[in-house]
C-alpha cells in the first residue's frame, strides 16, 4: 500500500452512553461530539511524521444541539512523530499529557492513524501498540493501548477501491491525582471493534465504523465511583 502525503480531511462523529454509580447511587447520561480535522505527511524520504488542524470540535448532551467548546480556540494545531513501519503516530504538540482542552481536542484521532503494511491480502495481519497520556477530571492517566488489525475484503464505492480491515483494541488506563483535597486512584480497561476502509493509494482511512466499551473505577478515602461507557464511533471522509 502506498504512502501518500496529503492533505486529507476526516469527520469523526462520537454517540457515547455513560452509566456512573458514586457509591449506591446509579445515574445515566448521554453525550455526541463532532471533530473536523485536516492533516498531511510529508514527501516520502522525509521524517516520519504528520501534522493537521483540528478544524472543528463540538459537544452536546442527551438529544441537545452540538456546540462549539467556549474555552476551546479553533483551529488547534498538532504535529505527530513516527507513523511508519506498523509505529503509531505519537501525538508531541501539544503534549497529550497537558490536560488542556487543546490536547483532550486530539484524543478522537487516534482513531484515524493506520500504518499497514507495504503489501496486503485478505487474511494479512499486523498489530501495533503504544502509551500515552490523557487526563480525565484533570487526573492524568497513563495508557496503554494494544491494536490488532486483519484485512477482510476490497470493495469499489464511489470514489474507487477500498481496503476493508477488521481492528480490535485493547487499552488499560491507571492514573493517581487529587479533587478537592482527596486523593484519587483510578484504573480501568477496555475493548473496540472498527471496521476500516483504507484507500491502497495513501494508506489512510476513509471510512469506518465500531464501537467501544471502558470501564474506568475511582477510589478515594470517602467516595468510590464505578463508570462503564460504550461509544458508537463512525468516520467520514468528505
Amino acid at each position: 500500500m502506498a504512502r501518500g502525503t496529503g492533505p486529507f480531511a476526516n469527520t469523526l462523529r462520537f454517540t457515547s452512553e455513560l452509566v456512573s454509580r458514586v457509591d449506591s447511587v446509579q445515574r445515566h447520561d448521554s453525550s455526541h461530539a463532532v471533530v473536523v480535522v485536516a492533516w498531511s505527511r510529508p514527501p516520502l524520504g522525509g521524517p516520519a511524521r504528520l501534522s493537521g488542524l483540528v478544524r472543528d470540535f463540538r459537544v452536546g448532551e442527551g438529544s441537545g444541539d452540538l456546540r462549539p467548546l467556549p474555552a476551546l480556540r479553533l483551529p488547534v494545531p498538532f504535529a505527530a512523530l513516527g507513523g511508519d513501519g506498523g509505529e503509531v503516530p505519537r501525538i508531541e504538540v501539544p503534549p497529550s499529557g497537558a490536560c488542556g482542552l487543546a490536547a483532550a481536542a486530539l484524543q478522537p484521532l487516534r482513531e484515524l492513524f493506520v500504518s499497514p503494511p507495504p503489501s496486503v491480502e485478505v487474511g494479512t495481519a499486523w498489530s501495533d501498540s503504544s502509551n500515552y497520556t490523557l487526563c480525565r477530571d484533570s487526573i492524568p492517566l497513563a495508557v496503554t493501548s494494544v491494536r490488532r488489525y486483519r484485512v477482510v475484503g476490497a470493495e469499489r464505492r464511489a470514489t474507487g477501491v477500498v481496503v476493508l480491515i477488521d481492528r480490535s483494541s485493547r487499552v488499560t488506563l491507571f492514573g493517581e491525582g487529587a479533587q478537592f483535597g482527596e486523593r484519587l486512584s483510578l484504573a480501568g480497561e477496555g475493548a473496540g471493534t472498527m471496521r476500516l476502509a483504507l484507500d491502497p493509494a495513501s494508506s489512510t482511512v476513509v471510512a469506518g465504523h465500531g464501537d467501544t466499551e471502558l470501564r474506568l473505577t475511582m477510589r478515594g478515602r470517602r467516595r468510590s465511583q464505578d463508570l462503564r461507557q460504550h461509544t458508537r464511533i463512525e468516520i467520514t471522509s468528505p
